[in-house]
């Protein structure tokens, strides 16, 4: 089964995407998998429609794990299998040792500056960050299901965003 995303991202990405799903958690959680453009990593992204951001379990090429990536996003379905996913530019991530750090607070700025974001969207995206890192602080943050998803395997060509 496939899925379409359209994703946006304020500084750079405004692109539409047709991936394989490989975890079916129902339409408001799912999961695909893509190369990042380096090509060193792969990103097993779990999209919570409802909840309001994604969790990627990062694997370098050879499958080994790395860390969680974690995008606050807008997420609505337009569609049977069709998403818009807006980039709402705050990111944590969170290692294997529990640990996590924000990233891109300097983005989300800029954006409200230039009146990028909406007045609901910046009161969204704190709001969901706070719960984020509140969730992490007490270890409930990643699902089990997350932290014992495996990488699937790169050799069948359906890793390429299309």
């Amino acid at each position: 089964m496939d899925v379409t995303i359209k994703k946006i991202k304020f500084t750079t990405i405004n692109k539409t995407y047709t991936e394989k799903v490989r975890d079916w958690r129902g339409r408001h959680c799912f999961a695909t998998q893509y190369p990042n453009p380096d090509g060193k990593r792969i990103f097993l992204t779990y999209y919570f429609v409802k909840k309001g951001y994604t969790i990627s379990k990062v694997f370098h090429r050879s499958g080994e794990f790395m860390y969680y990536y974690c995008d606050v996003m807008e997420m609505r379905q337009t569609g049977r299998m069709r998403y818009v996913m807006v980039d709402l530019l705050l990111d944590m991530i969170v290692y294997p040792d529990g640990r996590y750090h924000l990233i891109d607070v300097d983005e989300f700025a800029v954006a409200i500056e230039k009146g990028q974001l909406k007045k609901r969207q910046q009161v969204h995206s704190l709001k969901t960050l706070h719960k984020m890192i509140r969730m992490q602080t007490e270890r409930s943050f990643i699902p089990k299901y997350i932290h014992e998803a495996r990488m699937f395997p790169l050799s069948d060509g359906s890793n390429k965003r299309k």
